[in-house]
């Protein structure tokens, strides 16, 4: 197992990604929070029978998810290597003096 070198930016990298994982997952849970208190409040304000014909979602829930989802792909099918890449290529650019 490799020796973990806190100097490498490779770590880094690693913490940040966790990171940003931790916030998503963060954010993914306080909207499962949010969504089953105030959905939860209605069911048993008005019952079953009333609640699945009038199941009005929010328009803030519809876009509060839509940029979950999104963030979810970003971070999660959108790999950032080839981010990494082009800035390598770019230091390597410049260290040549062909920049």
């Amino acid at each position: 197992m490799e020796h973990i070198n806190k100097d490498n930016p490779r770590y880094a990298m690693a913490v940040e990604r966790v990171q940003k994982i931790k916030k998503f997952y963060s954010g993914l849970i306080v909207f499962a929070i949010v969504f089953g208190v105030v959905y939860g409040i209605r069911f048993f304000k008005h019952g079953f029978s009333q609640n699945l014909g009038d199941m009005h979602v929010s328009w803030i829930f519809i876009i509060w998810g839509l940029i979950l989802t999104i963030k979810g792909v970003k971070l999660f099918f959108f790999n950032s290597d080839w981010e990494n890449d082009m800035i390598n290529k770019e230091i390597k650019k410049q260290s040549n003096g062909n920049y």
